[in-house]
């Protein structure tokens, strides 16, 4: 709006100055006005061009003062053309670098795909680590369990013992390979090694106490968890040595509670288990075990074990699967219960839950369950598969107390 008014403002001025010089070169012309002693009609020309020139300036000073641009443009072109010219230089080289840093994008997008690459490999490679650490502890809960039933069997002869020594050597073997990979059985195989090694000299404790055990005089069983003490991955060895001894003295007194006095652990075993600990991150669940059968008025001694505090089962996930006869009875289904709960448990303890310190079990079904399932396989005919899953997500600890049941035709 401005610059309109402004030139608006320059017509007016211009058409005024020009009215002006017509008029005074009509009345030159009209009076015969000789200037500076020139005719009267080349006179009134000359008022004419200067009239012309007049407008020129007076539009030139007007857009000088109203127009910095313009001003710019008359008084300092040279200056403008040269910035002009290093402006577009400029503009060269931000262009030249734009393609430079398209280019060094580029190749960093290459390095972060290779990146991700190598990150998705290093994944893999930990996951498989995880599953040969879970199968070497499976292996180590065959030999334990072998040993205890070596233990058992000691009176049948010298040919089973040595063929039990011969296996744990072929297993400690195998123990010493995987170590370089995972010291966290470091703890397992030295305590097998010392169960192994003081075989010999026990087997005639090991022959009173199986008669003990048929005599019903064994207050403790051999390998029989005592307690399971929590190790979140992130507490502090100082930390984690605290909750450790403090268990181990809550355990002591309960044990006393009962009538039964419990070995002093040795301070090696304490520093073999922190060294292990040092060299993980996971959560991890301390088991304190028996390391022999105790007697009554004799004192236990404790082993210890070390297990991943990880979500065995999610919620919805298949436990087992069991197939049922199209000809079954509803006063056969408690049976058939039975043993769906006897597979649920054992496919339980083989994934790595903790049964229950008290009453040695890992969960159980309700009876308004056995109702309603009851019902559901009454509902469908002929051969029918009964599916149980996890009603949410278990740990290590936890108790299988809720489930997913569905039944489906065969």
């Amino acid at each position: 709006m401005h610059a309109i008014l402004n030139i608006v403002l320059l017509i007016v001025i211009a058409a005024m100055v020009a009215m002006f010089g017509d008029r005074m070169g009509r009345v030159a012309a009209k009076r015969r006005v000789a200037v500076f002693g020139i005719r009267p009609r080349l006179a009134a020309a000359w008022i004419a061009v200067l009239t012309g020139v007049c407008i020129a300036l007076v539009t030139f000073g007007f857009i000088t003062l109203v127009s910095r641009d313009a001003r710019e443009m008359f008084f300092h072109f040279d200056e403008l053309k040269r910035n002009l010219t290093q402006l577009e230089t400029e503009v060269s080289d931000l262009e030249y670098n734009r393609s430079i840093l398209v280019k060094d994008k580029q190749e960093l997008e290459q390095h972060l795909e290779k990146a991700r690459g190598e990150l998705a490999e290093k994944e893999e490679e930990a996951t498989s680590l995880a599953l040969r650490i879970e199968e070497s502890n499976r292996r180590y809960d065959d030999i334990r369990m072998q040993l205890a039933s070596a233990e058992l069997n000691l009176v049948q002869g010298e040919k089973a013992l040595a063929e039990l020594h011969i296996e744990l050597q072929e297993e400690e073997e195998h123990n010493r390979q995987l170590r370089e990979e995972q010291t966290v059985l470091q703890e397992q195989i030295d305590t097998l090694g010392i169960v192994k090694s003081g075989l010999a000299g026990e087997a005639k404790a090991l022959e009173e106490r199986i008669e003990a055990l048929r005599e019903g005089r064994i207050a403790i069983e051999v390998n029989q968890p005592l307690t399971y003490i929590p190790l979140p991955g992130g507490m502090t060895l100082p930390d984690s040595q605290k909750r450790i001894v403090s268990s181990l003295n809550e355990l002591r007194l309960r044990l006393e509670a009962d009538g039964i006095t419990m070995k002093p652990v040795p301070a090696s075993s304490l520093s073999d288990i922190l060294n292990t600990l040092s060299l993980l991150t996971e959560d991890i669940i301390l088991v304190v075990y028996s390391a022999s059968n105790v007697l009554i008025g004799e004192a236990v001694e404790v082993t210890f074990e070390l297990a991943l505090d990880r979500i065995v089962f999610r919620k919805g996930e298949l436990i087992s699967r069991i197939n049922i006869d199209a000809d079954i009875e509803r006063d056969q289904l408690p049976e058939l219960f039975a043993y769906a709960f006897a597979v649920v448990r054992a496919v339980a303890l083989s994934q790595g839950m903790l049964p229950d310190i008290v009453t040695g079990e890992v969960g159980s079904i309700s009876s308004s369950d056995v109702a309603e399932i009851a019902d559901e396989i009454e509902a469908v005919k002929g051969k029918r598969i009964l599916e149980i899953r996890a009603g949410r997500d278990f740990r290590t600890t936890d108790t299988l107390d809720s489930f997913e049941f569905l039944v489906k035709r065969g």
